[in-house]
């Protein structure tokens, strides 16, 4: 896996934790809408977001998850090949959803429902 897909991979178990508050949410959907699809523009988007210092927390634990995804893969980077070089099973003709799409989905998965206090609520009767 490259550096790039690794740190993406970093980013989508951190959205997926809960560790990001209900504020950051609205910033974080609208900075992934406008991701290009070059992973190495993904991370330096992500980079940034992470700079805020209200955000330091989740900065830490991207880190942390980053450098356990770092260690536990393998030294070859050709993810077609497995042990004794040996053809990966993966079905090869489905095309993978790209790194934006994967973080895209992700936020939408995990994104904290509605504040119903600003929505309008029906009189009842």
């Amino acid at each position: 896996m490259s550096v790039y897909k690794e740190s993406i991979q970093a980013f989508i178990e951190i959205i997926e934790s809960g560790l990001i508050s209900t504020a950051d949410w609205a910033d974080l959907s609208q900075r992934a809408n406008n991701f290009l699809e070059d992973d190495e523009e993904i991370c330096e988007e992500i980079d940034q977001w992470l700079q805020l210092e209200s955000r330091s927390q989740i900065r830490e634990a991207y880190i942390q998850k980053l450098e356990a995804i770092a260690a536990s893969s393998p030294i070859e980077n050709d993810n077609s090949i497995g042990i004794a070089k040996s053809k990966s099973t993966t079905p090869s003709n489905q095309p993978s959803p790209s790194s934006k799409e994967q973080v895209v989905n992700a936020i939408q998965r995990n994104s904290p429902p509605p504040d119903s206090d600003t929505t309008p609520s029906e009189p009842k009767n």
